[in-house]
């Protein structure tokens, strides 16, 4: 069975936590055993020096060592009287205690430890007592009495002289040691468990919203929760939620847009060709005009239908030459002249007197002037005018297209390029448009790096603000 992530961070939390742990208690007993070690050693080296002096006292008031020499009893009161702490107790007055006496004071004591090993030598060298081996490398410290040395203490090389007080202590200290390592351990455990859960939550929210959206609930959010990175991916998922819903209403709404332009002219066709079957009316030229007409918009929607489906796939296919974006210009205003003239509208042509050279495709760059041209013919009350200027910004070419009366909202301004939209919400398609031209307009403006925006014109209606990049050597 695999371990889901939460386990997973759990499990990685908790080693992490232990192995620190474990290494930290590893620290500090080697921290602890070495300070504690130069601790004893330090305490014992005082100890023989307080020895030192107190044996040299001692030979300076018995006139010699006849009073030590051999005497395990005097040995050992004295390494007790120069203890700093007095543990042990008086030492009992006669002979030496018998070891193998079951009653004598020393057997009756196991936990009492002998004095660290030491040996008194007289200035001789030779060994008055003690129970260090003389043939082992020792310490020598000096026995002075009136400025004269007069013997030797000496004790074993890196002796440690751990007594019993000492190894409690010790013990002590690694039980407590111990301890607070289980502590740590299962404190870390349960710190582990509530960050893991804690950082899996909002995933696990996400991972939950996320197949919901998959599944098609594009209205689908995710609260916040946090400003880290996790909260920032959760506005990223509502950021995509809201252009996946924006996208779906914009699909739904094409479809029936679609549809609605699609049965307009068709239901008009079948009207008029069963009037003419039946009868009703006569065949005549007139009829086969208009029935030519409506075929012309049903086509003509069909084919900026197919031209914006191939732009969306990127298959709209674009030719890239050097050409004067200025003679473009002139030629479909041209081109549109005498129909201009029958609507009775004025022309009024800004141009540079220069070139306006830009690397792009002239069919298509002369498609989205001619639709600019058929938007200001179709929308423009007769009488009015159309101002078109172009100007260098920079390394762009900026195309202004300006005309008179009627004006557009707004708030209908930035959806004038979006498909099917038209200012009328009755659908009203007494001007014959489809509601697609601009929406073409900008797919090829986009296509060669540039961008087209709505605004309110100076002449009382809309203002078309087409930017193009310039020729890279013109623009240098």
């Amino acid at each position: 069975m695999s371990l889901g992530i939460t386990s997973k961070l759990f499990i990685a939390f908790l080693v992490t936590n232990v192995i620190t742990a474990f290494a930290v208690g590893l620290g500090v007993r080697a921290t602890f055993n070495s300070g504690f070690e130069a601790y004893v050693q330090e305490r014992e080296a005082q100890r023989l020096a307080r020895l030192a002096a107190a044996l040299g006292d001692a030979y300076r008031e018995k006139q010699g060592w006849d009073f030590l020499r051999d005497n395990d009893a005097m040995w050992l009161e004295m390494n007790r009287a120069v203890r700093s702490e007095r543990r042990y107790g008086p030492v009992p007055q006669g002979p030496p205690p018998d070891r193998n006496d079951p009653n004598s004071a020393i057997r009756r004591a196991p936990r009492e430890p002998r004095p660290p090993r030491a040996v008194v030598f007289d200035a001789a060298q030779k060994v008055i007592v003690g129970d260090a081996d003389p043939a082992s490398q020792l310490d020598r410290r000096p026995i002075q009495s009136n400025g004269v040395v007069v013997g030797w203490l000496a004790a074993p090389i890196q002796q440690t002289a751990f007594d019993f007080v000492d190894h409690r202590f010790q013990q002590q200290q690694w039980r407590a040691s111990a301890s607070v390592a289980l502590a740590a351990m299962a404190l870390a455990a349960v710190v582990a468990w509530f960050l893991s859960r804690g950082l899996i939550a909002p995933v696990k929210r996400l991972a939950m919203a996320t197949r919901r959206l998959a599944d098609g609930e594009y209205a689908t959010r995710v609260t916040p929760t946090s400003n880290d990175e996790l909260g920032r991916l959760v506005d990223d998922f509502n950021r995509l939620g809201n252009a996946l819903e924006k996208h779906e209403v914009s699909r739904r709404n094409f479809m029936a847009d679609v549809s609605h332009e699609l049965r307009t002219p068709l239901a008009v066709l079948k009207g008029e060709l069963e009037a003419l079957e039946d009868g009703v009316r006569p065949i005549s030229r007139e009829r086969i005009q208009s029935l030519q007409a409506e075929v012309g918009l049903l086509a003509k929607l069909v084919n900026d239908i197919h031209d914006l489906s191939l732009a969306d796939v990127g298959g709209l296919a674009y030719h890239f030459k050097p050409a004067d974006l200025g003679g473009i210009v002139r030629d479909a205003v041209r081109i549109a002249q005498p129909r201009f003239i029958d609507r009775a509208l004025a022309i009024e042509l800004r141009l540079p007197s220069g070139a306006m050279p830009v690397r792009g495709d002239e069919e298509r760059l002369a498609q989205l002037l001619g639709n600019l041209v058929e938007n200001s013919l179709r929308y423009t009350d007769p009488g009015g005018a159309l101002r078109v200027s172009m100007r260098r910004e920079a390394n762009q070419a900026v195309i202004d297209w300006e005309d008179s009366k009627p004006g557009v909202p707004p708030d209908a301004l930035p959806r004038l390029f979006e498909r099917l939209f038209r200012v009328d919400s009755s659908r009203n398609r007494g001007r014959g448009g489809s509601g697609l031209g601009l929406a073409i307009c900008r797919s090829i403006a986009e296509a060669h790096g540039g961008s087209v925006e709505a605004r309110d014109s100076e002449l009382g209606g809309l203002r078309i603000v087409l930017r193009l990049p310039l020729a890279v050597g013109d623009a240098a």
